[in-house]
C-alpha cells in the first residue's frame, strides 16, 4: 500500500504517518491497531506491536515533568494529590511551607498577586489545611534554620510564625524537624520540594510548579528527605531553636 492509501484507510492525514515512519510521533496505541490491521500484520506481529506502543505511552507518562503555571491552579493540582496521599512530606530551605504559613505570612507570599488570585489561593490552601484533621494521614515537615530566618515581613511577623509551627507540630499527625545552621549536613539540597506517598513529587520553581511522577526520580527524592530527617532536631532541643528564633527575630526587629 501506498502512504496515501494507508492514511486514508486508517483515518490519519499523510503528514501524521510521514511522522510516525520517520520517527518524529510516538503513535497511540488506537494508531498501532489500525495500521497492523490494515497491514495485515500476522497476529504476533500485531500483538507486539500494540503491546510496545503501550508499554512507551506508559514510560512517556511516568517520565513526564508538568509544569503548572499560577499560585490558583497549583494548589488546586495538590488539593487533589494530597487528597489521595497518606503521607505527605516537605521539605523547605528559605519559605515556611504552605500548610504550616500563618495568616499573615501567606498574606506576605502571596502579595505580588491580583486580589482575585490571592482570595482563589487562600481559599484553596484552606481546603489542603482542612485535611489535616484527618488523623489517618501523616505529614512530615523538615525545615532548614534558614527558612525560619529568612525575613517575609515584619520582626514581629517572623515571631508569630515561629510561635505558630509550635502549635502546629503539637498536632499528633504533624512531625516537625529544622536542620539548624550548626549541623555538619554534607548533603546538597538545591531546592524545596514536597513528596505525596511514593507516588508524586511537585518543586515550586519561579514561573511555576514542576509535578514529577517518573518512579526513579521519586526515589531519589525520597532518599534525600531521609538524609534532611536524620539532620533534624526534635523535641525539647527544637522547642528551645524555636524560640531562640522566635527572640532574635523580636530583638533584630
Amino acid at each position: 500500500m501506498t502512504g496515501t492509501a494507508t492514511a486514508r484507510a486508517t483515518g490519519m492525514s499523510q503528514s501524521k504517518l510521514s511522522k510516525i515512519e520517520n520517527g518524529m510521533l510516538l503513535p497511540s496505541v488506537t494508531d498501532v491497531e489500525r495500521l497492523v490491521a490494515e497491514l495485515a500484520a500476522a497476529r504476533e506481529t500485531r500483538i507486539e506491536l500494540v503491546e510496545l506502543a503501550r508499554s512507551l505511552h506508559a514510560e512517556a507518562e511516568t517520565r513526564r515533568v508538568v509544569l503548572h503555571r499560577g499560585a490558583h491552579r497549583h494548589q488546586q493540582t495538590i488539593s487533589r494529590v494530597e487528597a489521595r496521599a497518606a503521607t505527605s512530606r516537605f521539605f523547605q530551605v528559605n519559605l515556611v511551607p504552605s500548610l504550616l504559613q500563618s495568616e499573615a505570612y501567606l498574606r506576605i507570599v502571596l502579595g505580588t498577586m491580583p486580589h482575585s488570585e490571592q482570595e482563589a489561593a487562600v481559599a484553596a490552601l484552606r481546603t489542603r489545611r482542612s485535611r489535616m484533621d484527618d488523623l489517618a494521614k501523616q505529614f512530615v515537615f523538615v525545615l532548614s534554620e534558614s527558612a525560619l530566618r529568612w525575613r517575609m515581613g515584619s520582626a514581629e511577623l517572623m515571631a508569630e510564625q515561629v510561635e505558630h509551627l509550635i502549635a502546629m507540630q503539637r498536632r499528633p499527625n504533624v512531625r516537625l524537624g529544622v536542620v539548624p545552621w550548626s549541623a555538619d549536613a554534607n548533603v546538597v539540597a538545591l531546592h524545596g520540594f514536597q513528596i505525596y506517598d511514593e507516588r508524586v513529587v511537585t518543586v515550586s520553581v519561579l514561573t511555576g510548579n514542576a509535578t514529577i511522577t517518573d518512579p526513579l526520580d521519586v526515589r531519589e527524592y525520597l532518599a534525600l528527605f531521609s538524609r534532611l530527617e536524620r539532620l533534624a532536631v526534635r523535641g525539647e532541643e527544637l522547642q528551645g531553636l524555636l524560640k531562640r528564633i522566635a527572640e532574635d527575630h523580636r530583638r533584630l526587629g
